[in-house]
């Protein structure tokens, strides 16, 4: 698939399981970032044909996790099946910062927001390293832009606006 036909926004439907889930049935607060995550790394490699292992075993090189901000908005309960998208939000020499919302099935209920900042990283080395040339051709076509990255919360009020607006 040509980079210019990436799907920006790509959604995977998953169902909650019973031991991401506390006493009450709820999804964990720590399980979100595994979902997000996990749903990115499939994303990652059906829609942009990029296998961050298979790039780790070449390169030695990988991407690690340095910050993040979550907006729990609503609760998840185990059985659930959740709608997450995921997308690219900004990119520098050795950084991408990637947003994910979760839904509920019918993509209406905002269930959660998440800002995940990664870090570029040499295995070998043990420190940062700058995205190569090619990577940053490929994130220049896969970035969503028009998002502003300036304030988490003000995102997240604006993401809920919209979502409203949907319903």
């Amino acid at each position: 698939m040509p980079c210019e036909d990436f799907n920006k926004e790509p959604v995977t439907e998953v169902a909650i399981r019973f031991q991401d889930c506390d006493p009450f049935g709820h999804l964990n607060n720590a399980r979100y970032m595994d979902y997000f995550i996990n749903v990115r790394e499939d994303h990652l490699a059906e829609h942009y044909n990029l296998d961050i292992y298979e790039r780790q075993k070449q390169f030695n090189t990988n991407w690690v996790v340095s910050k993040t901000k979550i907006a729990y908005l609503s609760p998840v309960f185990f059985r659930e099946t959740v709608a997450i998208r995921t997308r690219l939000i900004h990119y520098k020499g050795d950084s991408l910062l990637m947003e994910g919302v979760m839904l509920d099935k019918n993509h209406k209920s905002l269930k959660s927001v998440i800002w995940i900042e990664f870090r570029h990283f040499d295995l070998a080395k043990g420190q940062r390293v700058e995205h190569p040339e090619e990577l940053m051709e490929r994130f220049d076509k896969m970035v969503k832009r028009g998002i502003n990255i300036e304030s988490f919360d003000e995102r997240v009020k604006e993401i809920n606006r919209l979502q409203k607006s949907k319903i």
